[in-house]
Protein backbone atom coordinates (compact mmCIF):
# COMPACT_ATOMS: atom_id res chain seq x y z
CA UNK A 1 0.00 0.00 0.00
CA UNK A 2 1.16 3.54 -0.76
CA UNK A 3 -0.21 6.94 0.20
CA UNK A 4 -0.63 9.91 -2.18
CA UNK A 5 -2.02 13.42 -2.00
CA UNK A 6 -5.58 13.12 -3.29
CA UNK A 7 -5.79 16.60 -4.85
CA UNK A 8 -2.55 16.05 -6.76
CA UNK A 9 -3.57 12.71 -8.22
CA UNK A 10 -7.07 13.97 -9.05
CA UNK A 11 -5.65 16.95 -10.94
CA UNK A 12 -3.33 14.75 -12.98
CA UNK A 13 -6.02 12.19 -13.77
CA UNK A 14 -8.45 14.92 -14.81
CA UNK A 15 -5.94 16.38 -17.24
CA UNK A 16 -5.05 12.97 -18.67
CA UNK A 17 -8.67 11.95 -19.24
CA UNK A 18 -9.51 15.31 -20.81
CA UNK A 19 -6.94 14.57 -23.52
CA UNK A 20 -8.67 11.35 -24.53
CA UNK A 21 -11.08 11.08 -27.40
CA UNK A 22 -14.61 10.23 -26.30
CA UNK A 23 -14.49 6.78 -27.93
CA UNK A 24 -11.11 5.83 -26.45
CA UNK A 25 -10.98 2.36 -24.90
CA UNK A 26 -7.31 2.39 -23.85
CA UNK A 27 -6.67 1.61 -20.18
CA UNK A 28 -4.51 3.74 -17.91
CA UNK A 29 -1.34 1.93 -16.87
CA UNK A 30 0.19 2.66 -13.50
CA UNK A 31 3.29 1.62 -11.59
CA UNK A 32 4.68 2.45 -8.18
CA UNK A 33 8.40 2.17 -7.56
CA UNK A 34 11.02 4.17 -5.69
CA UNK A 35 8.57 6.62 -4.11
CA UNK A 36 6.99 7.55 -7.44
CA UNK A 37 3.49 6.61 -8.66
CA UNK A 38 3.73 6.79 -12.46
CA UNK A 39 1.02 6.77 -15.13
CA UNK A 40 0.96 6.12 -18.84
CA UNK A 41 -2.11 6.80 -20.96
CA UNK A 42 -2.01 5.31 -24.42
CA UNK A 43 -3.83 7.26 -27.14
CA UNK A 44 -3.05 9.14 -30.34
CA UNK A 45 -1.10 11.43 -27.95
CA UNK A 46 0.55 9.16 -25.31
CA UNK A 47 1.00 10.83 -21.92
CA UNK A 48 3.49 9.97 -19.19
CA UNK A 49 2.93 11.50 -15.76
CA UNK A 50 3.41 10.79 -12.07
CA UNK A 51 3.55 12.07 -8.52
CA UNK A 52 5.33 11.38 -5.25
CA UNK A 53 4.09 8.45 -3.17
CA UNK A 54 4.79 7.34 0.39
CA UNK A 55 5.32 3.64 0.97
CA UNK A 56 7.65 0.90 -0.21
CA UNK A 57 5.21 -1.37 -2.06
CA UNK A 58 5.99 -1.87 -5.75
CA UNK A 59 3.14 -2.79 -8.10
CA UNK A 60 1.60 -2.18 -11.51
CA UNK A 61 -2.04 -1.81 -12.54
CA UNK A 62 -4.31 -1.29 -15.54
CA UNK A 63 -7.69 0.45 -15.10
CA UNK A 64 -10.33 2.44 -16.91
CA UNK A 65 -9.00 6.02 -16.61
CA UNK A 66 -12.38 7.70 -16.25
CA UNK A 67 -13.63 5.31 -13.55
CA UNK A 68 -10.34 5.66 -11.68
CA UNK A 69 -10.54 9.45 -11.79
CA UNK A 70 -14.18 9.52 -10.70
CA UNK A 71 -13.50 7.31 -7.69
CA UNK A 72 -10.48 9.37 -6.62
CA UNK A 73 -12.58 12.51 -7.02
CA UNK A 74 -15.33 11.01 -4.87
CA UNK A 75 -13.09 10.86 -1.81
CA UNK A 76 -12.63 14.23 -0.08
CA UNK A 77 -9.77 13.55 2.33
CA UNK A 78 -6.32 15.07 1.89
CA UNK A 79 -4.62 11.70 1.35
CA UNK A 80 -5.72 8.33 -0.01
CA UNK A 81 -4.13 4.88 0.16
CA UNK A 82 -3.68 2.79 -2.99
CA UNK A 83 -2.96 -0.93 -3.20
CA UNK A 84 -3.47 -3.89 -5.55
CA UNK A 85 -5.47 -7.03 -4.65
CA UNK A 86 -5.10 -10.60 -5.90
CA UNK A 87 -7.31 -9.88 -8.94
CA UNK A 88 -5.01 -7.01 -10.04
CA UNK A 89 -7.72 -4.51 -9.14
CA UNK A 90 -6.85 -1.15 -7.54
CA UNK A 91 -8.09 -0.69 -3.98
CA UNK A 92 -8.51 2.96 -2.98
CA UNK A 93 -8.95 3.56 0.74
CA UNK A 94 -9.57 6.61 2.92
CA UNK A 95 -10.22 6.26 6.65
CA UNK A 96 -12.73 3.40 6.95
CA UNK A 97 -14.02 3.63 3.36
CA UNK A 98 -12.61 1.82 0.34
CA UNK A 99 -13.54 1.31 -3.30
CA UNK A 100 -12.12 -1.31 -5.66
CA UNK A 101 -11.52 -0.32 -9.29
CA UNK A 102 -11.45 -3.48 -11.45
CA UNK A 103 -8.54 -4.51 -13.65
CA UNK A 104 -8.92 -3.62 -17.35
CA UNK A 105 -7.03 -5.66 -19.90
CA UNK A 106 -5.19 -3.81 -22.65
CA UNK A 107 -2.51 -4.20 -25.32
CA UNK A 108 0.35 -3.30 -22.95
CA UNK A 109 1.42 -4.90 -19.68
CA UNK A 110 3.89 -2.24 -18.54
CA UNK A 111 4.64 1.43 -19.06
CA UNK A 112 6.84 1.98 -22.17
CA UNK A 113 10.01 4.03 -22.04
CA UNK A 114 9.56 7.75 -22.62
CA UNK A 115 10.70 8.99 -26.05
CA UNK A 116 14.07 10.75 -25.96
CA UNK A 117 14.48 14.18 -27.49
CA UNK A 118 17.25 14.26 -30.10
CA UNK A 119 16.97 18.03 -30.40
CA UNK A 120 15.27 20.34 -27.90
CA UNK A 121 14.81 23.82 -26.49
CA UNK A 122 13.10 25.49 -23.53
CA UNK A 123 10.04 27.73 -23.71
CA UNK A 124 7.85 29.59 -21.23
CA UNK A 125 4.09 29.57 -20.84
CA UNK A 126 3.50 32.19 -23.53
CA UNK A 127 4.44 29.42 -25.99
CA UNK A 128 1.60 27.26 -24.62
CA UNK A 129 -0.86 30.17 -24.73
CA UNK A 130 0.03 30.81 -28.37
CA UNK A 131 -0.51 27.15 -29.25
CA UNK A 132 -3.90 27.20 -27.52
CA UNK A 133 -4.95 30.22 -29.58
CA UNK A 134 -3.60 28.82 -32.83
CA UNK A 135 -5.76 25.69 -32.62
CA UNK A 136 -8.90 27.87 -32.64
CA UNK A 137 -7.90 29.20 -36.08
CA UNK A 138 -7.01 25.99 -37.92
CA UNK A 139 -9.14 25.19 -40.92
CA UNK A 140 -12.21 23.01 -40.42
CA UNK A 141 -12.26 22.00 -44.11
CA UNK A 142 -9.80 19.88 -46.08
CA UNK A 143 -9.10 21.81 -49.28
CA UNK A 144 -5.59 22.42 -47.90
CA UNK A 145 -4.66 19.68 -45.42
CA UNK A 146 -1.74 21.71 -44.05
CA UNK A 147 -4.17 24.33 -42.73
CA UNK A 148 -5.93 21.77 -40.54
CA UNK A 149 -2.86 21.80 -38.25
CA UNK A 150 -1.12 24.32 -36.01
CA UNK A 151 2.24 25.51 -37.31
CA UNK A 152 5.48 26.18 -35.42
CA UNK A 153 8.31 27.67 -37.46
CA UNK A 154 11.24 30.02 -36.95
CA UNK A 155 11.44 33.74 -37.52
CA UNK A 156 14.18 36.13 -36.38
CA UNK A 157 15.44 33.73 -33.72
CA UNK A 158 12.00 33.07 -32.23
CA UNK A 159 9.25 30.51 -32.68
CA UNK A 160 6.64 31.65 -35.21
CA UNK A 161 3.29 30.08 -34.29
CA UNK A 162 0.28 30.17 -36.58
CA UNK A 163 -3.17 28.75 -37.13
CA UNK A 164 -4.99 29.62 -40.34
CA UNK A 165 -8.02 28.90 -42.47
CA UNK A 166 -8.87 29.95 -45.99
CA UNK A 167 -9.79 33.55 -45.04
CA UNK A 168 -8.32 34.09 -41.56
CA UNK A 169 -5.08 33.66 -39.64
CA UNK A 170 -3.65 33.90 -36.15
CA UNK A 171 0.10 34.38 -35.75
CA UNK A 172 2.61 35.40 -33.13
CA UNK A 173 6.29 35.02 -32.24
CA UNK A 174 7.58 33.79 -28.87
CA UNK A 175 11.16 33.37 -27.61
CA UNK A 176 12.95 30.13 -26.81
CA UNK A 177 16.38 29.14 -25.51
CA UNK A 178 18.43 26.20 -26.75
CA UNK A 179 18.61 24.43 -30.07
CA UNK A 180 16.69 25.59 -33.16
CA UNK A 181 14.02 23.09 -34.16
CA UNK A 182 12.89 22.44 -37.73
CA UNK A 183 9.36 23.51 -38.58
CA UNK A 184 6.64 21.49 -36.88
CA UNK A 185 3.17 20.72 -38.23
CA UNK A 186 1.21 19.96 -35.07
CA UNK A 187 -2.23 18.35 -34.63
CA UNK A 188 -4.59 20.94 -33.08
CA UNK A 189 -5.66 18.42 -30.43
CA UNK A 190 -2.06 18.35 -29.19
CA UNK A 191 -1.91 22.15 -29.18
CA UNK A 192 -5.13 22.24 -27.17
CA UNK A 193 -4.10 19.88 -24.38
CA UNK A 194 -0.54 21.01 -23.61
CA UNK A 195 -1.72 24.25 -22.00
CA UNK A 196 -3.72 22.25 -19.45
CA UNK A 197 -1.20 19.48 -18.96
CA UNK A 198 1.83 21.47 -17.80
CA UNK A 199 2.02 23.55 -14.63
CA UNK A 200 5.64 24.77 -14.51
CA UNK A 201 6.85 28.02 -16.06
CA UNK A 202 9.52 26.33 -18.19
CA UNK A 203 8.71 23.52 -20.63
CA UNK A 204 11.08 21.48 -22.77
CA UNK A 205 10.08 21.08 -26.43
CA UNK A 206 11.82 18.79 -28.88
CA UNK A 207 11.75 16.09 -31.54
CA UNK A 208 12.57 12.41 -31.11
CA UNK A 209 14.49 10.26 -33.61
CA UNK A 210 11.09 9.05 -34.87
CA UNK A 211 9.97 12.60 -35.61
CA UNK A 212 7.67 12.72 -32.63
CA UNK A 213 6.86 16.10 -31.12
CA UNK A 214 7.71 15.82 -27.44
CA UNK A 215 6.98 18.25 -24.60
CA UNK A 216 8.03 17.66 -21.02
CA UNK A 217 7.65 19.35 -17.65
CA UNK A 218 9.28 17.33 -14.88
CA UNK A 219 7.50 13.94 -14.70
CA UNK A 220 4.87 15.01 -17.25
CA UNK A 221 5.53 14.21 -20.93
CA UNK A 222 3.30 14.08 -23.99
CA UNK A 223 4.20 13.09 -27.53
CA UNK A 224 2.57 12.88 -30.95
CA UNK A 225 3.77 12.45 -34.50
CA UNK A 226 4.45 15.54 -36.57
CA UNK A 227 2.21 15.70 -39.65
CA UNK A 228 3.72 15.12 -43.08
CA UNK A 229 2.02 18.15 -44.60
CA UNK A 230 3.15 21.40 -46.22
CA UNK A 231 2.20 24.71 -44.63
CA UNK A 232 1.69 27.74 -46.94
CA UNK A 233 4.44 30.39 -46.86
CA UNK A 234 1.85 33.17 -47.04
CA UNK A 235 1.45 32.96 -43.25
CA UNK A 236 4.81 34.70 -42.94
CA UNK A 237 4.04 37.18 -45.71
CA UNK A 238 0.84 38.46 -44.13
CA UNK A 239 2.68 39.00 -40.85
CA UNK A 240 5.64 40.80 -42.48
CA UNK A 241 4.09 42.90 -45.25
CA UNK A 242 3.60 46.63 -44.75
CA UNK A 243 0.04 47.64 -43.97
CA UNK A 244 -1.87 50.92 -43.98
CA UNK A 245 -3.22 51.82 -40.54
CA UNK A 246 -6.97 52.47 -40.84
CA UNK A 247 -8.11 52.91 -37.24
CA UNK A 248 -7.50 52.15 -33.59
CA UNK A 249 -10.32 51.11 -31.30
CA UNK A 250 -11.36 49.87 -27.89
CA UNK A 251 -11.62 46.12 -28.24
CA UNK A 252 -14.61 45.75 -25.95
CA UNK A 253 -16.66 48.45 -27.70
CA UNK A 254 -16.03 46.82 -31.06
CA UNK A 255 -17.03 43.40 -29.79
CA UNK A 256 -20.21 44.74 -28.22
CA UNK A 257 -21.27 46.33 -31.52
CA UNK A 258 -20.39 43.29 -33.64
CA UNK A 259 -22.11 40.86 -31.27
CA UNK A 260 -25.19 43.06 -31.39
CA UNK A 261 -25.00 43.04 -35.19
CA UNK A 262 -24.84 39.25 -35.14
CA UNK A 263 -28.29 39.18 -33.52
CA UNK A 264 -29.84 41.05 -36.47
CA UNK A 265 -28.76 38.85 -39.40
CA UNK A 266 -28.90 35.30 -40.64
CA UNK A 267 -26.25 35.91 -43.31
CA UNK A 268 -23.40 36.40 -40.80
CA UNK A 269 -22.01 39.24 -42.88
CA UNK A 270 -21.13 42.82 -41.97
CA UNK A 271 -20.00 45.87 -43.93
CA UNK A 272 -17.63 48.37 -42.30
CA UNK A 273 -16.85 51.88 -43.48
CA UNK A 274 -15.28 54.95 -41.92
CA UNK A 275 -17.28 58.06 -40.99
CA UNK A 276 -15.62 61.39 -40.35
CA UNK A 277 -18.44 63.88 -40.66
CA UNK A 278 -21.29 65.43 -38.67
CA UNK A 279 -18.99 65.64 -35.63
CA UNK A 280 -18.88 61.84 -35.55
CA UNK A 281 -15.74 59.82 -36.07
CA UNK A 282 -15.99 56.06 -36.15
CA UNK A 283 -17.31 53.05 -38.04
CA UNK A 284 -20.66 52.60 -39.71
CA UNK A 285 -21.68 48.98 -39.22
CA UNK A 286 -23.93 47.88 -42.08
CA UNK A 287 -25.85 44.60 -41.95
CA UNK A 288 -27.02 43.42 -45.38
CA UNK A 289 -30.22 41.37 -45.48
CA UNK A 290 -30.88 41.99 -41.80
CA UNK A 291 -33.90 40.31 -40.23
CA UNK A 292 -34.18 43.07 -37.63
CA UNK A 293 -33.90 46.74 -38.57
CA UNK A 294 -30.68 48.17 -37.14
CA UNK A 295 -28.44 51.20 -37.60
CA UNK A 296 -25.15 50.63 -35.80
CA UNK A 297 -22.21 52.95 -35.23
CA UNK A 298 -19.14 52.55 -33.04
CA UNK A 299 -16.66 55.26 -32.12
CA UNK A 300 -13.05 54.57 -33.14
CA UNK A 301 -10.04 56.73 -33.97
CA UNK A 302 -9.97 56.92 -37.76
CA UNK A 303 -6.47 57.27 -39.24
CA UNK A 304 -7.31 56.68 -42.92
CA UNK A 305 -10.75 56.74 -44.48
CA UNK A 306 -12.00 53.63 -46.27
CA UNK A 307 -15.12 52.61 -48.14
CA UNK A 308 -17.50 49.88 -47.12
CA UNK A 309 -15.76 46.51 -46.88
CA UNK A 310 -17.52 43.24 -46.08
CA UNK A 311 -16.39 40.52 -43.72
CA UNK A 312 -17.66 37.32 -42.13
CA UNK A 313 -19.08 38.59 -38.86
CA UNK A 314 -18.33 35.47 -36.72
CA UNK A 315 -14.75 35.35 -37.98
CA UNK A 316 -14.32 39.09 -37.38
CA UNK A 317 -15.45 38.59 -33.77
CA UNK A 318 -13.02 35.67 -33.42
CA UNK A 319 -10.11 37.70 -34.80
CA UNK A 320 -10.72 40.56 -32.36
CA UNK A 321 -11.39 38.30 -29.37
CA UNK A 322 -7.95 36.70 -29.65
CA UNK A 323 -6.27 39.61 -27.83
CA UNK A 324 -6.06 40.46 -24.14
CA UNK A 325 -5.14 44.14 -24.66
CA UNK A 326 -7.81 46.86 -24.50
CA UNK A 327 -6.74 48.72 -27.66
CA UNK A 328 -6.40 47.17 -31.10
CA UNK A 329 -4.88 48.50 -34.32
CA UNK A 330 -6.45 47.63 -37.68
CA UNK A 331 -4.45 47.83 -40.89
CA UNK A 332 -5.33 47.21 -44.52
CA UNK A 333 -3.06 44.82 -46.44
CA UNK A 334 -3.39 46.04 -50.02
CA UNK A 335 -1.09 43.27 -51.28
CA UNK A 336 -3.53 40.68 -49.95
CA UNK A 337 -6.87 41.78 -51.41
CA UNK A 338 -7.42 44.45 -48.77
CA UNK A 339 -7.35 42.03 -45.86
CA UNK A 340 -7.60 43.53 -42.37
CA UNK A 341 -4.63 42.83 -40.10
CA UNK A 342 -5.51 43.28 -36.44
CA UNK A 343 -2.95 43.66 -33.69
CA UNK A 344 -2.06 45.35 -30.42
CA UNK A 345 1.40 46.69 -31.21
CA UNK A 346 3.11 43.37 -30.37
CA UNK A 347 4.10 40.36 -32.48
CA UNK A 348 0.61 38.89 -32.07
CA UNK A 349 -1.75 39.44 -35.03
CA UNK A 350 -4.87 38.11 -36.68
CA UNK A 351 -5.72 38.56 -40.37
CA UNK A 352 -9.14 38.42 -42.01
CA UNK A 353 -9.83 38.47 -45.75
CA UNK A 354 -12.78 40.52 -47.03
CA UNK A 355 -15.83 38.99 -48.70
CA UNK A 356 -16.97 40.00 -52.19
CA UNK A 357 -20.54 41.27 -52.00
CA UNK A 358 -22.59 43.02 -54.67
CA UNK A 359 -24.83 45.54 -53.01
CA UNK A 360 -28.40 45.58 -54.39
CA UNK A 361 -29.36 48.45 -56.67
Amino acid sequence: MVTVNRNDIERKLTTITSALRSNSSFPLLGANTGGQLSFWQDSYMPIWDGLESQGEDEFTFSVDPTIFRNIVSGFKTEYIDISINAKKAVVIKSDQSKVTVPYLDGPYDEIPEKPLMQISCTVERDFLRALMKSKDFVSKTYENMGLTYSYVGNKDGQFFISGAGSIYQYATSVPYSGETLPEIIMPPEYAAVVGRLFSNDNIQVGLSDRQQIVMADGPTLISTRTANETYPNTVYAMADTDGELLFTANKQKLLESFRLALQTTKDDMVGLSSRTQDDLVGLDVYIPNSVIEAELFVEVDIVAEFSRTYFSLPFLIKCISAFEADTIYVECLNKFNGAFRIGTGTEEITVLQPIQYNEPG
